[in-house]
């Protein structure tokens, strides 16, 4: 999952002098204040508190739960929120020892955390099912990424031309967890955007399900969730 996709940069002044004043005020917080960690593991946000254990230099070590450790060792990075910013912050991990609950932070910058304003929540499937995108010209095949209840995205090696808000039909299928049913999916969807320079590239639509399907779908990602929790959890024990 690229981490780029769940947000944008707020630099206020340059990057360097942002990072300075992110620290400096670290430093001038109560001793253990506490700060919130926000993570996307698989695409479910994961948020606990942590305190700060020391700073040195332009690094941070934070003291943070365990479940919190497991999506900063995916990810090598984590959102920062406090009072004391005005905007959330980037810190990419430099070190995480799940065990100790303890992760030491470096690269510090102000950001707008994008993912929190969108209205659903995309999920990603595994395994990561085949996913064909019909177009008048040609079929492509890659595989589904990430899903939610309006949206798509679609991972392919291939890159094609095709226009912001085009029509395409996707089909995709995979099983519903805990339950031996498959669900096919068989979408008109409109091209949002195309992201990546090099394959694989990342094809983002949006579509409208039937009711039928817009129920499978609410009970797959709900289910989804709770394994993705349950996953977390068992990699702390």
């Amino acid at each position: 999952m690229d981490i780029s996709d769940f947000y944008t940069t707020r630099i206020q002044q340059s990057f360097d002098d942002d990072q300075a004043e992110i620290i400096a005020k670290l430093k001038s917080a109560p001793p253990k204040t506490a700060l919130k960690l926000i993570n996307y593991y698989k695409g479910m946000q994961v948020s606990y508190s942590a305190t700060i254990n020391s700073i040195e230099n332009n690094t941070i070590d934070l003291d943070l739960q365990a479940e919190q450790a497991v999506t900063v060792e995916s990810s090598r990075c984590a959102f920062i929120r406090s009072p004391l910013f005005k905007f959330d912050v980037f810190a990419a991990a430099q070190y995480v020892n799940i065990k100790k609950r303890a992760a030491t932070f470096s690269k510090l910058c102000y950001v707008e955390i994008t993912a929190e304003k969108r209205n659903f929540i995309r999920i990603v499937p595994e395994p990561s099912p085949p996913a064909f995108i019909e177009t008048p010209e040609e079929t492509i095949e890659g595989n589904l990424y990430d899903i939610s209840l309006k949206g798509i995205n679609i991972f392919t090696d291939k890159y094609f031309e095709i226009g912001g808000g085009a029509s395409v039909k996707i089909k995709s299928a995979f099983k519903n967890l805990d339950q031996d049913i498959t669900i096919n999916l068989d979408l008109t969807a409109n091209l949002v955007t195309i992201k990546g320079v090099s394959k694989p590239y990342s094809y983002i639509f949006t579509y409208h399900a039937d009711k039928g399907l817009e129920q499978q779908m609410s009970q797959y990602l709900f289910k989804r969730q709770v394994e993705i929790i349950r996953e977390i959890k068992d990699a702390v024990c």
